[in-house]
């Protein structure tokens, strides 16, 4: 009897020092987990979209084209983002219900968009290209020629959202 009254207690001995290890490691892990979230925080960036007026640009559950809609942003929505990209995607958070999802980085400004709906003129040496979104491919109708006016609905440090697609800001001048 006493041996196995010797293994019992030896067997709570082991499971009370398992069972503190366990409250001691998870006390640690959250700890470190609150102080990475807060530096997380901290380093936030705040982000516009840059879209026509009118559409909306789909925030998606993971960076994935084909990935279900968690909420749509209109040209002058922000976002606070960790710079994580994947796919082509960003990281987003603040949005909807969801609270976070992935945008495509080609609507996505580091300044905010300037309401302008002017006419502007094309000022470029030769001709300049219009793209479906910032830094993206040619439009169907690609080329702006020198001298060529064209519709300019917002600006965002070097893009500007035209009639015609994303156009470098650099290339337009506002007409007289």
């Amino acid at each position: 009897m006493n041996y196995n009254t010797s293994n019992n207690k030896r067997a709570r001995k082991i499971l009370i020092i398992l069972l503190a290890m366990i409250i001691i490691a998870g006390t640690v892990y959250l700890a470190a987990l609150s102080a990475n979230a807060a530096y997380a925080s901290e380093r936030l960036i705040k982000c516009w979209v840059l879209c026509q007026p009118g559409s909306q640009v789909v925030v998606r559950r993971t960076p994935s084209k084909n990935a279900m809609e968690v909420a749509r942003l209109e040209v002058g929505d922000w976002f606070e983002t960790d710079a994580t990209a994947s796919n082509g995607y960003i990281r987003c958070y603040g949005i909807g219900e969801y609270g976070e999802g992935w945008i495509y980085c080609g609507y996505v400004a580091t300044e905010e968009p300037k309401e302008v709906n002017g006419t502007y003129c094309c000022v470029a040496k030769n001709r300049v290209a219009c793209r479906r979104w910032m830094d993206g491919p040619q439009t169907s109708n690609p080329w702006l020629k020198n001298g060529s006016d064209v519709k300019v609905y917002h600006i965002a440090g070097e893009w500007a959202c035209t009639a015609r697609g994303y156009i470098k800001s650099e290339y337009l001048e506002a007409d007289p």
